[in-house]
């Protein structure tokens, strides 16, 4: 008789190890759950899988904690392994990794979570449990299910599927994607934020000395970490009830002589609160005209690389006895290698995982209108096509980004695993946003 556990966590990267973590602290009495892990290195997903030292957090030592009620935690594990380390360390994400990890050993954890190798894909509904279907046509019953699919690899912006030559890297996180690269070679990365970064990065390290282009639109590269003095907000500005009045807050707080790091940094804890105001309109506005902006300044970078920064968009690529002939907005550039360093892929219309080709062709996954992530209620709960909450069905992270916006870095993502854990064990609604009820996007109309 298969076992049904209390909840199957798919996923176990970051976001799923966090929710196993915390549901095992939730927990009483001979309750169970399953971390359903696809790869053979738990905790460490996209993110903290890299095997570059050089690859560092981007947020400091002291801000890592894997439980929000112990802020210290990581620092204290850190400075256990690197007496060297301090409250302001960049950890080398690989390292994050072991301690998510070796967290994932620790009692309750152990005895309460029970690994289970395999990819989730599908997911039904049997009685009063959910069944799991894994690939080998095993399956996992549990009575509530947390989708932790983390980042996705980016889609292709040229669609050149089986087309594509053999110099387009369309996945910057493939192992091996610099094997064969002359030194001396140029490369184009598309895309001049934190991704393309890590390639750079990643590049160096296999002693590549070539220059290396970054083409994006905007030709914005994430804005560096640096010492500022903190100036917590204890309200949200009135100017924050529109895209166009954040901005302005932003820029007079800044022409005033504050540091922008400060500033962009005090909206931090009410940013969800903004998100939340705005209507449909207003958030379309805003991510057409200021993401960009917005995202180079709030996601800073923890290293440097030596980047030739383009702006523009690629046109085509030609293979040519060099490489590949690129031609873009700007102009043209001959370079050995192509790397597809676009971010990682969000519209869950398009995503082609089995599982959530199937979740979403059954109803019990909505992907958002401006395609952020998937339509949630305030507990993390799925949205179906009619708006309604699935009973036992729950993701975190990414996928709650159109309900949340801040929600792909460990501050935002432990306090959902700690909230949804509450949940699960029954100990109340999640509070995650301060509100109750379902959190469908706000399709108002509205002036930006």
């Amino acid at each position: 008789m298969t076992r049904t556990f209390d909840v199957a966590v798919i996923g176990a990267g970051a976001s799923g190890a966090l929710t196993a973590l915390q549901f095992a602290r939730a927990v009483s009495g001979d309750a169970h759950g399953a971390l359903i892990e696809a790869g053979a290195r738990a905790a460490r997903g996209l993110a903290y899988g890299t095997p570059y030292g050089a690859h560092l957090l981007n947020v400091v030592a002291a801000r890592m904690s894997a439980f929000p009620e112990d802020p210290e935690h990581f620092l204290r594990w850190l400075r256990e392994n690197d007496p060297s380390a301090h409250a302001g360390t960049f950890a080398p994400r690989a390292v994050y990794g072991d301690y998510l990890a070796s967290l994932l050993d620790e009692e309750p954890v152990h005895s309460r979570i029970t690994r289970v190798g395999g990819t989730a894909v599908g997911i039904s509904r049997e009685d009063d449990h959910w069944m799991v279907h894994l690939h080998d046509d095993r399956g996992v019953a549990a009575r509530a299910v947390v989708l932790a699919l983390g980042n996705l690899p980016p889609y292709d912006p040229l669609n050149l599927g089986a087309n594509a030559p053999a110099e387009y890297v369309r996945d910057p996180w493939a192992r091996g994607a610099a094997v064969g690269l002359d030194a001396e070679a140029p490369v184009l990365l598309i895309g001049s934020s934190l991704t393309a970064l890590d390639v750079a990065v990643a590049l160096r390290h296999h002693g590549h000395r070539g220059t290396v282009y970054a083409l994006s639109r905007h030709g914005r590269p994430s804005q560096p970490h640096a010492p500022y003095t903190p100036r917590p907000l204890a309200s949200i500005p009135d100017e924050c009830a529109s895209p166009r009045g954040a901005l302005r807050w932003v820029r007079r707080e800044v022409e005033s002589g504050a540091q922008w790091r400060a500033v962009v940094d005090s909206l931090r804890p009410h940013t969800t609160a903004i998100w939340r105001r705005w209507t449909l309109a207003q958030r379309g506005t805003f991510l057409r005209h200021a993401r960009n902006l917005w995202d180079v300044h709030r996601h800073r970078a923890s290293v440097s690389s030596e980047m030739e920064i383009l702006r523009g968009r690629v046109l085509s690529m030609t293979t040519v006895d060099r490489g590949l002939e690129v031609r873009h907005t700007g102009g043209t550039l001959t370079v050995a290698r192509v790397f597809n360093c676009t971010g990682p892929a969000c519209d869950y219309s398009r995503i082609d995982l089995p599982l959530v080709v199937q979740l979403r062709r059954a109803g019990l996954l909505t992907p958002d209108p401006l395609r952020l992530g998937v339509e949630t209620d305030d507990d993390g709960r799925l949205l179906d096509t009619h708006g309604q909450p699935v009973p036992g069905l729950f993701t975190l992270g990414p996928l709650r980004r159109p309900a949340l916006w801040e929600s792909t870095a460990i501050p935002e993502i432990r306090t959902q695993a700690a909230a949804l854990a509450r949940v699960l064990a029954g100990n109340g609604t999640s509070g995650t946003n301060g509100t109750s009820g379902t959190n469908r996007t706000n399709r108002t109309n509205g002036k930006a």
